[in-house]
């Protein structure tokens, strides 16, 4: 549903599984709402509120509106630059309605057309920087404050994943489409290759990242998402590396 608002901007909503979700598109501003919740953005800051506070952040960098696969929710990210280091954080999000429900398909195609909306009115932000002109788009996996990022840059998706009590996910690992994967060693990273989608499977909570005679480069912790967001998220990964198919794992 699409109406015209205030100030000669937009105002759209979209059924989710918290009640209507109100966003009002202005010239200047962004503002988002559902039930005691709001998330405005505007002269380069993010104002949350609910029935408990009131924060602004502000926006230096970049800012993502991501969906999560496969449950469609959609999430607000924005990238932290400040003393503890750089990070992305989810500032928003809702979660879409049942599709068990009558209503389920139609309230998904309601969500997804503000999603589209959103995401171009907010692309002035979303480019502030030179070095975020490629993201194609940005998916998120699991639940709560324990989603994991993934940007996809088109050659290559960069991933971050929250450690406890962190207010931020950070820099988890970077996946390129010619099998070059950088990932954390200590304090710096290191950079390994895998070319074929055999060698990247699920260990426990790790992705684990094997040469083509089983032997270990790395594995990765992705802790705090569930077992199938951890398969969905190695099948994407080996989706990216497997460059010919060709190599098939050992018996």
């Amino acid at each position: 549903m699409a109406y015209r608002g205030d100030d000669a901007g937009d105002a759209l909503e979209a059924p989710t599984a918290e009640g209507a979700l109100r966003v009002e598109l202005g010239p200047r501003s962004v503002k988002l709402a559902v039930g005691q919740r709001s998330l405005q953005i505007a002269e380069r800051f993010a104002t949350l509120q609910d029935h408990k506070r009131k924060l602004s952040l502000k926006i230096e960098a970049r800012l993502f509106i991501a969906r999560d696969v496969p449950r469609e929710d959609l999430g607000v990210w924005i990238e932290l630059l400040d003393a503890k280091g750089t990070g992305m954080r989810r500032i928003f999000g809702v979660q879409p309605v049942s599709l068990l429900e009558e209503t389920g398909l139609h309230a998904l195609a309601s969500l997804d057309r503000v999603a589209h909306r959103l995401r171009s009115s907010l692309a002035e932000l979303a480019l502030s920087r030179a070095r975020s002109d490629d993201v194609r788009r940005a998916v998120e996996l699991g639940r709560g404050l324990d989603k994991v990022l993934l940007v996809d840059h088109g050659d290559r998706y960069v991933i971050y994943a929250r450690r406890l009590f962190r207010d931020r996910a950070r820099f988890t690992m970077a996946i390129h489409d010619d099998g070059r994967i950088v990932v954390p060693h200590g304090s710096t990273t290191r950079e390994i290759v895998v070319r074929s989608r055999f060698g990247i499977t699920v260990w426990g909570d790790c992705i684990r990242f094997a040469d083509r005679h089983g032997t270990d480069l790395a594995k990765v912790s992705i802790p705090w998402i569930a077992p199938e967001d951890r398969l969905e998220l190695a099948r994407r990964i080996s989706q990216l590396v497997d460059l010919d198919g060709s190599f098939h794992p050992p018996p």
